[in-house]
Order: structure tokens, then C-alpha cells, then sequence
């Protein structure tokens, strides 16, 4: 099923996988990749190794393209998002700080 979105991403299907805190590591990011949609590793507050190791991790398990969720909140964004660039990582979803759902995240929980 090819649309702009799946042309774009390099993927089959127009799907992308959410960026949930510790519940998309490695092995989902790799696995929905894998069946043709985008996967993505949440980061969260991760220590940057840790998300260095769950790229790498997700690379021996896929050649598709696959992102990671940097969260803008980490004390640790700027070194998540360097080792991001650094592996190669080219999606990278995120929230924007002044969006309502990031201004808004207690009532979304």
C-alpha cells in the first residue's frame, strides 16, 4: 500500500509505530519495522547509552527504517539526541513544547 506517507518513510505501509515510554524498546521498533510499517524506540528518560545500545540493538534486528522518540523533558535530550544522530537514526518524532497535548500531559494521563 503505497502513499506519500509510506513513500516518505520508506516504508510499506503508511503506519507508525507510537513512541510509548518503556514499552517501545528494541525489539518492537525492529518487529514493526520488520512487517512494514515505522518503528520507533521511546527513549525516555533513558540514559543516553541505554538508547545508544537499544539503536544498535534494533539495527541487528532490521535493515528497515526505524525511529526514536527523544523526550524533550529527558535531562538528558542534547547527548540522546547527539547519539541519535550519530547512529544514523533518520525519524525522529516528538511533541513540541508549546503544542497543547505537551501543556496539557496531566490530563491526558
Amino acid at each position: 500500500m503505497e502513499t506519500r506517507v509510506s513513500k516518505l518513510l520508506g516504508t510499506k505501509y503508511p503506519v507508525i509505530q507510537g513512541g510509548m515510554a518503556w514499552v517501545a524498546e528494541y525489539h518492537l521498533a525492529a518487529a514493526v519495522s520488520n512487517a512494514g510499517g515505522l518503528g520507533i524506540i521511546g527513549a525516555a528518560s533513558a540514559p543516553p547509552e541505554v538508547v545508544r545500545e537499544q539503536i544498535r540493538e534494533a539495527k541487528k534486528l532490521t535493515d528497515k527504517p526505524f525511529g526514536v522518540n527523544v523526550m524533550l523533558l529527558n535531562p538528558n535530550a542534547t547527548e540522546v539526541a547527539q547519539i541519535v544522530i550519530e547512529e544514523g537514526v533518520k525519524v525522529v518524532p516528538e511533541i513540541p513544547e508549546n503544542s497543547w497535548m505537551h501543556g496539557n500531559r496531566q490530563a491526558l494521563l
